[in-house]
């Protein structure tokens, strides 16, 4: 008969991160990336929109993970609750700065447009 040996080393759980916290991250960082392109007559004013668009989602999801985070601290890891928290500021800051660069944009578009008709019309 043979004796089984048994690993009496404890093991190392895994914490997992806050869900929703990397995500809140990558789309307040995105929405903040990509809203400098707004120069671009009508491709600016399509990624302004979708910036926008990312910048909600990023308050969203942080404020959700936020949410989850302190319903249950020792579930997850005490350093995803500041990857939210951060998602979530950068989701604040750039819907702020996308609705300016918003606006900007669409003016561009109608000076833009208006002095191609005007080209045209000469």
């Amino acid at each position: 008969m043979e004796e089984q040996v048994t690993n009496t080393q404890p093991q190392a759980q895994t914490v997992p991160p806050v869900p929703g916290a990397i995500i809140a991250l990558v789309f307040g960082i995105i929405s903040l990336v990509l809203c400098w392109y707004f120069w671009f007559p009508i491709v600016g004013l399509v990624l302004n929109i979708l910036c926008l668009v990312f910048a909600i989602m990023a308050m969203g999801k942080g404020k959700k993970a936020m949410a989850e985070f302190t319903a249950n601290p020792t579930l997850y890891k005490p350093s995803s609750f500041n990857l939210a928290k951060v998602g979530k500021i950068l989701g604040l800051v750039g819907v702020i700065l996308n609705g300016i660069l918003l606006l900007v944009a669409i003016i561009f578009t109608i000076i833009g447009g208006a002095l191609i008709g005007a080209s045209h019309n000469m």
